[in-house]
């Protein structure tokens, strides 16, 4: 016998006896059938090593005898040995251990929960847990003679699921129990870290997120013990490991990763200027939580950019002042000024971006409009983008085409020779330069566009949010469950566009005309309509203007921090959100001069207010601060104020300080007329 991993044997049965020694195993067998009671040759009962199971488990801790607990935890939690032989399939999956891919480890990790879980229910369970956490620091201490074969890794799976590890977990919990535990795991090279590396791609969605629990739990009581990055080093190695499975496997969502604490307990824009100018030259990029966006959530992904942006503006300030060329000194602005002309706004904003260079994208945006006296303190920057956006995306430009019922916008694939190409390129840089510039735009495109920006391919989902209608048609196509498809849908796998109103019809494959769409085929049917309708076109126009815009995008937007965006994160970093809490928009709001929340005009202006219906607070909003939707990071980010005003007048905004002149009147009926009046007439760049 010279397997080195157990497999079933058929052929060896009627055996009578066994003899082991070094690398060699013989087995005796008889030539006939034996019967129960007989004895052949000399013989001594077979004793199987200690090992643990839900149901054996279960009867000892239901039976009450805390001794026998005791003693049964104790032999097996000291034995790497007996852990790695517990809790295994009992069919024959507990043989398919290997190294190849299709091989498992052989454990039922649905009871290994459920045994370990068992230990809730009973009054003795600190006691064991403090046992278990004694008896694991002797199985440790032989971790690194015990690395034979890759059943010793068994052991590795199974103890996230202890409730020491994720239940009042301090620093002397993680100085016992989680930093044995990934110091074993630290020790593991070469073909045994391929090999528990394929186990956790393997493990079902609650033991892949068990796994990233435990480390994030002991990640997280280090914080609030003022660890650093540093002090959490080996968990973060192994969380990024985790998030690598993850992102490749979609296991389980990115946000289960995410620290939110880091927010509330790390100044983290302050980490990551050390981080990114190097001041202190005694610390490296490990002491700095910002090196593992991984763990951000999309908040603070956000702030780490404007974080950059703010970072890039200021240098570029500071070498605009001057510059030389061949010996002759240069003075250059220190910010990025577009004039525009209000009727020409488009064509005027798309000349200009033509001639700047990437380095002039990083300067600090100033808008001046012609003929129109007003100093861009940030309201006429947030009010210009919000108008070009406005007017670039209606369908005379034939930039974009959107749809009736979704209202959302897409790249309309038109020819180049009627729509010209380099304006989204153009349009890729001003995105880009809005976020620079933290101004909210109204961007009305469907998820697809930012799972473009980040590489990742749209799914039928996409299209659904796009175009309802299409998309329900696909769905009922995949939900069918009759046999006929082919006869009832009658489609093949072409595609048609609408182009300047007439019906272009191009195929998904080659020969596609000729191949109908069946029960079969019908998964890549939807899949390959997907890609032509979000990411071809007809002809292959809407790649080439969607690969401009990604283009100039990456011109304006440099970061590193971008890759780790999901799409939502990234949509609501650029266009915000509109998840109203219009309470909590009065909580945030402050009031100068001899306004209060208690004084009478201010009463009345709450009243006025909430008798607006839906629709007209959202116009309030964007007469407020230029924008109906709300910063990534939450209202408190608007810093909005209201201060008194001649009683005569109507309420006036200005939006570069997201500041509210009101009228010191204490009638809410008046306050309410005059605030329709003045939210009806929100355009006009004289009111920043």
């Amino acid at each position: 016998m010279t397997q080195s991993t157990p497999r079933k044997t058929d052929e060896l049965d009627h055996v009578t006896g066994v003899f082991a020694g070094y690398h060699q195993t013989f087995f005796v067998r008889s030539s006939g059938t034996i019967e129960q009671n007989e004895i052949v040759g000399p013989s001594c009962p077979m004793q199987y090593p200690i090992k643990l199971d839900h149901e054996s488990l279960k009867k000892l801790l239901d039976e009450g005898d805390a001794l026998e607990v005791m003693s049964l935890i104790e032999s097996v939690f000291s034995s790497l040995a007996s852990m790695n032989m517990s809790f295994l399939y009992k069919d024959e999956r507990r043989y398919n251990v290997g190294f190849c891919f299709e091989r498992s480890h052989g454990i039922d990790m649905d009871q290994v929960m459920e045994a370990f879980m068992l230990f809730d229910e009973y009054p003795m369970k600190r006691q064991y847990m403090e046992l278990i956490v004694d008896s694991l620091k002797i199985a440790f201490q032989e971790w690194s003679e015990n690395l034979k074969g890759i059943e010793c890794l068994r052991v590795l799976l199974m103890l996230p699921w202890l409730p020491i590890f994720t239940e009042n977990v301090n620093v002397q919990t993680i100085k016992n129990v989680h930093t044995p535990f990934v110091d074993a795991m630290c020790l593991i090279t070469g073909d045994l870290r391929a090999a528990l590396e394929k186990w956790w791609t393997q493990l079902s969605t609650r033991h892949f997120r068990r796994m990233v629990t435990v480390f994030k739990t002991a990640i997280k009581a280090m914080l609030k013990a003022k660890k650093g990055p540093r002090d959490c080093h080996k968990f973060i190695l192994i969380m990024q490991k985790l998030s690598l499975i993850n992102k490749t496997y979609h296991i389980i969502p990115l946000e289960t990763f995410y620290i939110d604490e880091l927010n509330t307990s790390v100044d983290l824009k302050l980490e990551y200027v050390l981080e990114l100018t190097r001041q202190d030259p005694n610390k490296t990029e490990l002491d700095y939580w910002t090196h593992f966006p991984f763990l951000l959530n999309g908040v603070a992904k956000g702030e780490l950019i404007f974080v950059e942006a703010w970072l890039m503006q200021t240098l570029r300030r500071q070498s605009s002042l001057f510059n030389t060329a061949h010996g002759t000194i240069i003075f250059e602005l220190p910010h990025l000024e577009l004039t525009v002309r209000r009727e020409f706004i488009v064509s005027d904003t798309m000349n200009q971006m033509a001639g700047l260079s990437e380095s002039d994208l990083q300067k600090p945006l100033k808008v001046n409009i012609a003929g129109e006296d007003a100093d861009d303190a940030g309201g006429v920057r947030k009010e210009f983008f919000i108008l070009v956006m406005r007017k670039i995306l209606q369908s005379d430009y034939g930039m974009f085409s959107e749809d009736e019922e979704s209202h959302l916008v897409w790249f309309s694939g038109l020819p180049s020779e009627f729509c010209d190409r380099e304006q989204f390129h153009q349009l890729g840089r001003l995105v880009g330069l809005s976020i620079y510039n933290h101004s909210i735009v109204p961007f009305p495109f469907p998820l697809a566009l930012y799972k473009y920006l980040l590489d990742t391919p749209p799914d039928l989902e996409d299209l659904c949010e796009l175009s309802p209608s299409e998309g329900k048609g696909l769905k009922m196509l995949l939900s069918y469950e009759e046999d006929d498809v082919e006869d009832v849908f009658g489609l093949n796998f072409c595609i048609s566009f609408n182009i300047l109103g007439e019906t272009h019809t191009t195929e998904l494959l080659s020969g596609g005309t000729e191949k109908p769409v069946t029960n079969a085929n019908r998964d890549e049917y939807v899949r390959l309509y997907v890609h032509h309708r979000l990411e071809l076109g007809y002809n292959g126009e809407i790649a080439q203007q969607a690969l401009l815009f990604r283009k100039g995008f990456s011109e304006s937007l440099h970061s590193r921090t971008l890759r780790f965006f999901q799409p939502c994160e990234l949509k609501e970093m650029i266009v915000g959100n509109e998840n109203y809490d219009w309470n909590e928009f009065r909580d945030i709001l402050m009031y100068r001069g001899e306004y209060s929340s208690s004084h009478p005009t201010i009463q009345a202006f709450w009243k006025a207010f909430f008798a607006l219906t839906d629709d007209e607070r959202r116009k309030f909003l964007q007469f407020l601060t230029g924008s109906t939707r709300i910063p990534v990071s939450g209202w408190e980010e608007l810093h909005a104020a209201i201060q008194p005003s001649a009683p005569e007048s109507l309420p006036v905004a200005h939006t570069c300080f997201n500041l509210l002149d009101l009228p010191n009147i204490a009638d809410d009926v008046e306050l309410l007329r005059r605030l329709r009046i003045s939210i009806e007439h929100t355009e006009g760049f004289t009111l920043a």
